[in-house]
């Protein structure tokens, strides 16, 4: 699902009128049908008398005054206030707004500040108050009326609906340029804006539905637009059912260099996730200090010793053993937990830069290449990082600040001048591919911001690049599923409670959801 801006909102638009012959009353009458359908789902009991729409002058308002017919023809009395003087309404909404006067719609005019004042003490008497006010199109922050008229609504007990945006934010932005209505929910006409999904704008939405109002594919296709939501629809079919006379064998062998003294429950989360995400086979190396902790820990797992530094790290003379261990292999996985040491990164560079395994880097497989980033690119085979901000920040000499304030640009131009997926973990997680697309993570909850929940990602990537995903579908649909998982455990036993173990926990009745 692509995320658009308002201004590419706009150009799609004018592609099905221009291009395709689609009227433009006619999507706006399918956007408001469609607002009404979310409001009769969302309230199906709502008082006839206590639903209020506000309206501008746009096509936003002339959506909520199709919305305003809709519910009247289903026993519904809408008041509808217009915010602007009557003889100010043109084109569509002056259409919309001739055709429910005609039917007999409950239309008031408080386009001045001193008849809204003596209007706002009705406002109590409201249990849902449509915004149907300034759309996406606003460019500097909303007037003073419009300000008290959005603190007065927001002051109120009623659900707040607001059509496509919350008033008083723009579509092309995530910031809050000034007082804005703080909506209950949010129905997004036929597709996702920016302050959907990015904060601090995402904070002010509530629930989002998308709507579809009638817009041809093609349109928004012709837009090129980069930036996509990942949602259950467009992972459909990556979860397949087994044949019946499958085995093991066919379900991918991982190898995950991980661990070391102090830190086997880093290797021992890895393998974990990707037996949970359907990985056939599962060898975890470690130092030979840690191997008996993390064998005892799974046993579902292989383990293998290796060589290791006096601090019980990764060795150099562990490499020609790594390098046998990778035959018959499906994907190496590598970091988690093998420290910083100066030894160990030198062994973890070697090791990536002579493999033709497909590679997942995390956690200390990423920070060896802070210093050496040109060892990690330009080999032929497919690499996947998973950086959180700090180890993202090394990897390009900035802080986690700067890459934080600009995560969506970072993480595309990173994967594509180095031709490689990324994962930049964090709210809102984002994949970035070499293509210069970028997709964003809709599931997760601040509970999963514990010590493993990353590493439970990355093994569950491995699990799925492993069964023969591409790098693309494993990351989105590892992304999610783990994001599931946590929203799930979450909704069990909080998020304060919430440990890595218990996303591992999840994780099966997050793939059964998503393969339902």
């Amino acid at each position: 699902m692509k995320i658009v801006t308002s201004d590419q909102m706009r150009s799609i638009d004018r592609r099905a009128i221009e291009e395709f012959g689609i009227p433009d009353l006619v999507l706006m009458e399918n956007a408001g049908t469609q607002v009404a359908e979310v409001f009769l789902e969302r309230y199906p009991d709502a008082d006839p008398e206590g639903v209020l729409i506000l309206c501008g002058r746009g096509n936003n308002a002339g959506d909520g005054l199709v919305l305003a017919r809709n519910l009247l023809a289903r026993g519904l009395h809408p008041r509808v206030v217009l915010l602007y003087p009557r003889a100010s309404y043109k084109g569509n909404a002056e259409h919309q707004l001739q055709l429910l006067e005609r039917i007999g719609g409950e239309i008031v005019e408080i386009s001045a500040p001193e008849a809204w004042a003596e209007f706002r003490r009705e406002l109590a008497g409201f249990e849902v108050i449509v915004d149907a006010v300034l759309g996406t199109g606003l460019t500097k922050p909303a007037e003073s009326f419009f300000e008290q008229v959005f603190l007065d609504a927001n002051a109120t007990s009623a659900e707040i609906l607001s059509i496509d945006i919350p008033s008083g934010l723009s579509g092309n932005t995530a910031e809050i340029p000034g007082p804005a209505i703080q909506a209950d929910a949010t129905v997004a006409l036929a597709c996702p804006k920016i302050p959907h999904v990015f904060p601090p704008a995402e904070e002010l939405v509530g629930e989002v539905y998308v709507a579809d109002i009638g817009i041809p594919a093609p349109c928004v296709e012709a837009e090129g637009v980069k930036l996509n939501l990942i949602d259950e629809d467009s992972l459909e079919g990556l979860l397949t059912p087994r044949e019946r006379q499958a085995h093991k064998g066919i379900f991918g062998h991982i190898l995950v260099i991980a661990g070391s003294a102090g830190k086997p429950g880093a290797a021992r989360m890895v393998a974990a996730g990707a037996l949970r995400a359907g990985a056939g086979l599962v060898t975890t190396a470690t130092p030979q200090s840690a191997t008996g902790v993390v064998g005892f820990q799974l046993m579902e797992m292989m383990t293998e010793a290796l060589p290791e530094t006096r601090e019980g790290t990764l060795s150099t003379k562990a490499i020609p053993r790594v390098h046998k261990l990778q035959e018959e292999k499906t994907v190496l996985t590598v970091g988690p937990g093998l420290s910083l040491a100066t030894e160990t990164q030198a062994a973890v560079r070697e090791i990536v830069a002579k493999t033709t395994l497909p590679v997942i880097l995390d956690a200390d497989g990423i920070n060896a290449f802070a210093s050496h980033p040109e060892d990690l690119f330009g080999k032929d085979r497919p690499v996947l990082l998973t950086p959180h901000p700090g180890e993202m920040g090394r990897l390009l000499k900035m802080s986690a600040a700067e890459v934080q304030a600009d995560r969506v640009g970072i993480c595309r131009s990173f994967a594509q001048e180095h031709r490689c997926f990324l994962v930049l973990k964090g709210y809102r997680t984002l994949i970035g591919t070499p293509e210069g697309d970028v997709y964003v993570n809709p599931t997760g909850n601040p509970g999963m911001a514990t010590g493993g929940s990353g590493d439970v990602l990355t093994g569950v990537l491995s699990g799925l690049v492993g069964q023969g995903l591409s790098m693309l579908d494993a990351a989105r649909l590892g992304v999610y599923v783990h994001g599931l998982a946590g929203d799930l455990a979450a909704e069990k036993i909080g998020e304060l409670s919430l440990m890595a173990g218990d996303i591992l926990k999840y994780l099966p009745e997050a793939f059964r959801r998503l393969a339902e």
